[in-house]
Protein backbone atom coordinates (compact mmCIF):
# COMPACT_ATOMS: atom_id res chain seq x y z
CA UNK A 1 0.00 0.00 0.00
CA UNK A 2 1.36 3.23 -0.90
CA UNK A 3 0.46 6.71 0.77
CA UNK A 4 2.66 8.62 -0.89
CA UNK A 5 4.18 9.98 1.87
CA UNK A 6 7.99 9.88 3.08
CA UNK A 7 8.95 6.45 4.67
CA UNK A 8 9.32 7.88 7.99
CA UNK A 9 5.63 9.05 7.89
CA UNK A 10 4.19 6.19 6.70
CA UNK A 11 4.37 4.01 9.76
CA UNK A 12 2.76 6.77 11.87
CA UNK A 13 -0.13 7.86 9.22
CA UNK A 14 -0.56 3.92 9.28
CA UNK A 15 -0.87 3.56 12.67
CA UNK A 16 -3.76 6.80 12.46
CA UNK A 17 -5.57 5.05 9.94
CA UNK A 18 -5.57 1.90 12.19
CA UNK A 19 -6.32 3.31 15.12
CA UNK A 20 -9.55 5.49 13.44
CA UNK A 21 -11.19 2.26 11.94
CA UNK A 22 -10.80 0.48 15.01
CA UNK A 23 -11.35 2.87 17.43
CA UNK A 24 -15.45 2.60 17.17
CA UNK A 25 -15.54 -1.39 17.47
CA UNK A 26 -13.21 -1.07 20.54
CA UNK A 27 -15.66 1.49 22.18
CA UNK A 28 -18.82 -0.23 21.04
CA UNK A 29 -17.47 -3.94 22.75
CA UNK A 30 -16.40 -2.26 25.96
CA UNK A 31 -20.36 -0.77 26.52
CA UNK A 32 -21.19 -4.07 25.47
CA UNK A 33 -19.10 -5.55 28.07
CA UNK A 34 -20.70 -3.26 30.70
CA UNK A 35 -23.57 -3.79 30.12
CA UNK A 36 -23.64 -7.36 30.00
CA UNK A 37 -21.67 -7.20 33.42
CA UNK A 38 -24.13 -4.95 34.91
CA UNK A 39 -26.98 -6.86 33.62
CA UNK A 40 -25.34 -10.06 35.28
CA UNK A 41 -24.69 -8.02 38.71
CA UNK A 42 -28.42 -6.91 38.62
CA UNK A 43 -29.32 -10.87 38.54
CA UNK A 44 -27.09 -11.86 41.12
CA UNK A 45 -28.57 -9.08 43.46
CA UNK A 46 -32.24 -9.92 42.71
CA UNK A 47 -31.92 -13.70 43.19
CA UNK A 48 -29.64 -12.94 46.55
CA UNK A 49 -32.67 -10.92 47.29
CA UNK A 50 -34.87 -13.37 46.59
CA UNK A 51 -32.81 -16.20 48.69
CA UNK A 52 -32.69 -13.87 51.51
CA UNK A 53 -35.83 -13.11 51.77
CA UNK A 54 -36.78 -16.86 51.60
CA UNK A 55 -34.40 -17.56 54.18
CA UNK A 56 -35.68 -15.12 56.69
CA UNK A 57 -39.30 -16.30 56.07
CA UNK A 58 -38.54 -19.64 56.65
CA UNK A 59 -36.89 -18.75 60.05
CA UNK A 60 -39.75 -17.40 60.74
CA UNK A 61 -42.23 -20.09 60.01
CA UNK A 62 -39.82 -22.03 63.29
CA UNK A 63 -41.78 -19.91 65.52
CA UNK A 64 -44.24 -17.90 64.54
CA UNK A 65 -47.97 -18.27 64.93
CA UNK A 66 -50.14 -19.65 62.19
CA UNK A 67 -53.12 -17.54 60.26
CA UNK A 68 -55.82 -18.93 59.62
CA UNK A 69 -57.44 -16.57 56.42
CA UNK A 70 -61.14 -17.40 57.78
CA UNK A 71 -60.30 -15.90 60.83
CA UNK A 72 -57.39 -13.51 60.91
CA UNK A 73 -55.18 -12.01 63.26
CA UNK A 74 -54.60 -9.07 61.20
CA UNK A 75 -56.79 -6.41 60.76
CA UNK A 76 -56.20 -3.87 59.13
CA UNK A 77 -52.71 -3.06 59.96
CA UNK A 78 -53.10 -4.36 63.45
CA UNK A 79 -52.47 -7.72 64.68
CA UNK A 80 -55.11 -8.90 67.17
CA UNK A 81 -55.24 -11.40 69.99
CA UNK A 82 -58.91 -12.25 69.19
CA UNK A 83 -58.84 -13.62 65.96
CA UNK A 84 -63.16 -14.20 65.88
CA UNK A 85 -65.18 -11.34 67.06
CA UNK A 86 -62.28 -8.51 68.66
CA UNK A 87 -63.74 -8.30 71.81
CA UNK A 88 -60.31 -8.28 72.76
CA UNK A 89 -58.58 -5.14 72.26
CA UNK A 90 -55.04 -5.93 72.99
CA UNK A 91 -52.40 -6.43 69.85
CA UNK A 92 -49.91 -9.28 69.90
CA UNK A 93 -46.49 -7.96 71.49
CA UNK A 94 -43.75 -6.77 69.72
CA UNK A 95 -41.53 -9.63 68.18
CA UNK A 96 -44.45 -12.07 67.44
CA UNK A 97 -43.72 -13.66 64.23
CA UNK A 98 -46.62 -14.66 61.89
CA UNK A 99 -46.88 -16.91 58.65
CA UNK A 100 -49.98 -18.10 56.69
CA UNK A 101 -49.67 -21.66 55.25
CA UNK A 102 -51.87 -20.64 52.19
CA UNK A 103 -49.94 -17.68 51.25
CA UNK A 104 -46.23 -18.30 52.29
CA UNK A 105 -46.07 -15.12 53.98
CA UNK A 106 -44.77 -14.16 57.20
CA UNK A 107 -44.46 -10.91 59.22
CA UNK A 108 -43.28 -9.71 62.33
CA UNK A 109 -45.15 -7.41 64.50
CA UNK A 110 -43.49 -4.52 65.87
CA UNK A 111 -43.66 -2.55 69.14
CA UNK A 112 -46.55 -0.92 68.07
CA UNK A 113 -48.33 -3.86 67.21
CA UNK A 114 -48.88 -3.42 63.45
CA UNK A 115 -47.44 -5.84 61.37
CA UNK A 116 -44.04 -5.20 59.61
CA UNK A 117 -41.23 -6.22 57.74
CA UNK A 118 -43.53 -9.11 55.14
CA UNK A 119 -41.08 -11.55 53.54
CA UNK A 120 -42.54 -14.57 51.32
CA UNK A 121 -40.76 -18.49 51.15
CA UNK A 122 -42.69 -20.93 48.30
CA UNK A 123 -45.71 -22.62 50.09
CA UNK A 124 -44.14 -26.15 50.17
CA UNK A 125 -41.45 -24.94 52.11
CA UNK A 126 -43.57 -23.27 54.85
CA UNK A 127 -45.75 -25.75 55.12
CA UNK A 128 -43.17 -28.50 55.53
CA UNK A 129 -42.04 -26.29 58.22
CA UNK A 130 -45.15 -26.29 59.94
CA UNK A 131 -45.85 -29.83 59.37
CA UNK A 132 -42.32 -30.62 61.48
CA UNK A 133 -43.45 -28.14 63.87
CA UNK A 134 -47.28 -29.96 64.00
CA UNK A 135 -49.19 -27.42 63.35
CA UNK A 136 -50.86 -28.34 60.03
CA UNK A 137 -51.01 -31.83 58.74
Amino acid sequence: MSLNLPLKWQVPALGAILAATTLPLAITLYRQSNAQLEQRNTIEQQTATVAENERIALDRARRCLLINERYPLVEGNNAWYDPTNRKDKRLLPSGTALCSAASGYTAEVDYLGTVKNIRQAPIEKITQVLRQRGLIR
